[in-house]
């Protein structure tokens, strides 16, 4: 019998090809007149074997990763490597705190780069951001934290002539204190869930993550004027505020893409300055208020802070002020002396409840003294204090105060009687940005990685003059809205 040539085309390709091709030089082998293969029919039975036993033999095994590639691949901004080995690794290789630090100054320093030679924002930046977040995260995890859970309440307004149904904004010691509460959460269009709580991390973050020597501009940073702002400043703040995000998530078990900054910002009080507004300007204290009162979109508060009491500061404790006794009445009760019968007047004693002393009150002519003035002191702080429980916390720089922002949760600051005091108040809303103001945007929500680094760019990262107040609010609004696509991979959008 004549062998035949043997067809060697796409061999490589057709599994059906290259088992004919095996079968026969197997049947030329054994039939054929001479026993034999040629070397190129042997040759091309060989390579067609190898197809075959491809597909019998287990795929090879996954490259083994180690910490040092990581690191390595954190260090030279390799996001792509980074997402890999964290996906096909065990648990314990991860960026240990020390890599996380040192990446994110390389991103820093990327941006910078940048900036410097008129450069878009890579892919590659923003993706290592969303490494240093998740990492950020585990590491909070392992630190100390102190839970303290609550029953949620809100203004009772089940009585149409109650003073809850007439009060939209509470800020005033004694309307605050005084208000009747129920059970349960007003949370108005979002999506919180009903387990309120109060929580304390002594260590949210490092104190070099908290310096003001290395992070100035943090003393006085809004998303509203980045003009003249530090790169470094500007991601650090970010970080943190992302930080906070996710461990609100976490503590309320709610999906991150639920939960949007509605404002942050970096304050300081100063003693000797008189208090203006709820997050207190350049104030010495914070009245009792809550925040939920203050706005009806704060679902989940925080005060991070940036300064320690007594290096920094004295007094100025963060104090939360609870009611004692089933809805918190304050009844203020006081022995009138013989020669004093005005103790009895109500009016007086209406103000005596609101944590009010009047002036040019008969009561009080002729204290003059000062023993007589401190007398005066305590009896209104009595007043202030009867039927509440008042729980301080003295801030220290790095620690962080998280909580939900109902009536549960009413708070304030005492005095600072000296120093100033750096901390950074954050909100957070549940209610859901509509699809309608995506449109409405001059680039609507991301729809790849080139649109997140652009929005990091636009948004926060461009350093431009930009023309008049309205086009600030306009993009810290955006940037507000965009919050979760700017800071999670497109995956999680």
């Amino acid at each position: 019998m004549e062998s035949k040539p043997l067809d060697t085309t796409d061999t490589t390709t057709d599994d059906n090809n290259s088992m004919k091709i095996v079968l026969t030089a197997l049947e030329e082998r054994l039939t054929g007149q001479n026993n034999r293969l040629s070397p190129s029919e042997t040759n091309a039975a060989i390579e067609a074997s190898d197809i075959l036993l491809q597909h019998l033999s287990p795929p090879p095994p996954p490259p083994s990763y180690t910490q040092q590639d990581l690191d390595e691949a954190a260090l030279t901004l390799n996001s792509l490597l980074v997402t890999t080995i964290l996906s096909s690794t065990p648990s314990h290789i991860t960026l240990s705190p020390s890599t996380t630090d040192a990446t994110f100054w390389k991103v820093v320093s990327s941006i910078d780069l940048a900036e410097t030679n008129g450069l878009p924002l890579s892919t590659n930046t923003t993706n290592m951001l969303h490494h240093i977040f998740d990492a950020d995260m585990l590491h909070l995890l392992e630190r100390e934290k102190v839970t303290t859970n609550l029953t949620c309440m809100q203004p009772d307004t089940q009585d149409e002539k109650s003073a809850a149904k007439r009060m939209n904004y509470i800020f005033d010691d004694g309307d605050a204190k005084n208000l009747p509460l129920m059970e349960g959460r007003v949370c108005e269009g979002g999506e919180c869930c009903n387990a309120c709580s109060r929580n304390i991390f002594p260590s949210f973050c490092t104190p070099d993550e908290s310096s003001l020597e290395t992070f100035p501009d943090l003393a006085s940073f809004t998303f509203n004027n980045l003009y003249q702002t530090s790169n470094s400043a500007i991601l650090q703040f970010v970080r943190l505020i992302e930080r906070v995000r996710r461990t609100v998530a976490h503590e309320y078990g709610l999906p991150l893409s639920t939960i949007l900054p509605l404002q942050a910002y970096s304050r300081k009080y100063v003693a000797g300055t008189t208090q203006q507004g709820g997050g207190g300007g350049e104030g010495d204290y914070v009245t009792l208020h809550t925040d939920e009162a203050t706005h009806a979109g704060y679902h989940y508060s925080c005060v991070l802070y940036l300064s320690t009491q007594g290096v920094d500061f004295e007094g100025g404790d963060f104090v939360f002020n609870d009611p004692v006794g089933e809805g918190g009445e304050c009844i203020i009760q006081k022995e009138a002396d013989e020669d004093d019968d005005d103790v009895e007047d109500e009016d007086l004693m209406k103000a005596f409840q609101k944590g009010n002393l009047p002036e040019n009150n008969d009561l009080f002519e002729g204290m003059i003294e000062e023993e007589d003035t401190q007398a005066i002191l305590q009896l209104e702080e009595d007043i202030r204090r009867a039927g509440r429980t008042f729980i301080p916390y003295a801030p220290k720089r790095g620690s962080a105060v998280i909580f939900s922002s109902g009536w549960e949760n009413m708070h304030e600051v005492n005095q600072i009687t000296s120093g100033v005091r750096h901390a950074v108040p954050c909100f957070f809303t549940t209610c859901k940005v509509p699809d309608a103001a995506y449109s409405q945007m001059v680039v609507g929500k991301p729809e790849s990685e080139e649109d997140i680094a652009d929005d990091w760019l636009h948004l926060l990262l461009a350093h431009r003059e930009e023309e008049g107040p309205q086009e600030s609010v306009g993009r810290v609004k955006e940037l507000l809205m965009k919050w979760h696509c700017l800071c999670t991979p497109l995956s999680e959008h």
